[in-house]
């Protein structure tokens, strides 16, 4: 493929991959954070917050289809995953953080239905 024909694919495939919406988490006194979200297929969800070395958190998601999880951060653009599964409706946990960074919970439905999920993190 020519480099010019792949520079114009590129808005495609980023189409297919479909949008993220980030949600800041908001500890709060309980020092617990709980959502819930509905994906579209091929939509992304990203839960995110600062976390200190010494800040465990414990958390967990339930969801009524499959969705691709991730748990994260950054380094510029490039993902640095503590964890990844594919095709999971449940998991639960307990993360503690290597760097006090910016850490990201992120769900991702690549199937054709809508999927419900509920999220529970806390500290």
């Amino acid at each position: 493929m020519k480099p010019a024909a792949f520079l114009l694919l590129l808005p495609a495939l980023a189409l297919a991959q479909g949008p993220t919406r980030t949600v800041e988490i908001e500890w709060g006194d309980a020092r617990r954070f709980e959502s819930e979200q509905t994906l579209a297929p091929g939509h992304t969800v990203e839960a995110c917050t600062p976390l200190e070395k010494t800040q465990q958190v414990h958390w967990t998601f339930h969801a009524d289809g499959n969705l691709s999880f991730a748990l994260f951060h950054r380094i510029g653009k490039r993902p640095i995953y503590a964890e990844r599964r594919q095709r999971t409706r449940s998991l639960q946990g307990a993360f503690n953080p290597q760097q006090a960074v910016r850490h990201c919970w992120s769900w991702t439905n690549a199937g054709s239905q809508t999927v419900q999920m509920a999220f529970m993190l806390r500290h």
